[in-house]
């Protein structure tokens, strides 16, 4: 079934189960509905890909690695995100959609994707989701349900973070077309360790129902990996095709809220 298929058959499921379904699951369709008409009236040709994590991650130094630019302060300039800061690349068509993602720090910059110089691209450094400020927080859960593609940045000492993977991760394990987990921080450890930490970061994925999820090793401080986490995200912006499946994961997620069984 196309997209529009499945948002017509959502429309109407909301529609029949008027006084059948409990409240939080018609507001949740709702929700859903009117997210999918407001992303698709603005820009197709801008693919939104939003940097996710716990404190320390390492999401700003990151964005800055894969710019190759310093626009997130990071480190002492900026120990945690406050506010989303949006790297834009193709500014045409963009302030619309960064209007309604409600993104006000935007910077223009080149592409660092060699031979992609035309992409159009929106890379989002978002607040800590485990800030101990409830806006920050705030921030975070609200674009984690409007971004075209979730990357999620954790690291070694912090991968398995409770918040992350509950809050977070599991209840978007239906989005794993548009998903991808960075392991930051990769020079910290020991040559011999990384794959073992992979391993048991993928462990932990399976468990919140992302068994085939990409996961890339990198390193922001000394460039490792950072091709491999670019390449990505050029593949995502080129294909054109995030903002569709993240949409339509969306659609399934609520489907299978419907399809569950009440509890007895």
């Amino acid at each position: 079934m196309t997209l529009d298929g499945r948002l017509e058959a959502l429309e109407d499921a909301a529609d029949l189960g008027v006084d059948r379904i409990a409240d939080e699951d018609a507001t949740a369709i709702r929700t859903v509905l009117e997210r999918a008409a407001s992303r698709r009236a603005l820009s197709g040709e801008h693919t939104v890909v939003g940097f996710f994590g716990a404190t320390g991650s390492g999401k700003s130094s990151l964005l800055n690695a894969i710019v190759g630019q310093e626009l997130a302060r990071a480190h002492v300039r900026r120990p945690t995100t406050s506010e989303p800061l949006a790297a834009v690349w193709g500014a045409h068509g963009s302030d619309a959609l960064l209007d309604w993602l409600q993104v006000a720090d935007r910077r223009v910059v080149a592409a660092p994707f060699a031979g992609d110089d035309a992409l159009s691209l929106i890379l989002l450094d978002l607040p800590d989701l485990d800030s101990i400020e409830p806006a920050h927080r705030a921030i975070a859960e609200r674009l984690a349900g409007r971004v075209d593609v979730l990357v999620w940045v954790v690291d070694p000492q912090k991968y398995a973070d409770a918040v992350l993977h509950r809050d977070f991760v599991r209840p978007l394990a239906t989005h794993g077309a548009v998903t991808a987990v960075v392991l930051n921080q990769v020079d910290l450890l020991p040559a011999g360790a990384v794959a073992d930490v992979v391993a048991s970061l993928r462990g932990l994925l399976a468990d919140d129902g992302l068994a085939d999820a990409r996961v890339l090793p990198a390193s922001a401080a000394t460039g490792e990996g950072g091709d491999a986490v670019r390449a990505l995200i050029a593949r995502f912006a080129r294909e054109r095709a995030a903002q569709s499946a993240r949409l339509a994961a969306d659609v399934a997620a609520i489907a299978g809220r419907l399809d569950a069984p009440a509890p007895t």
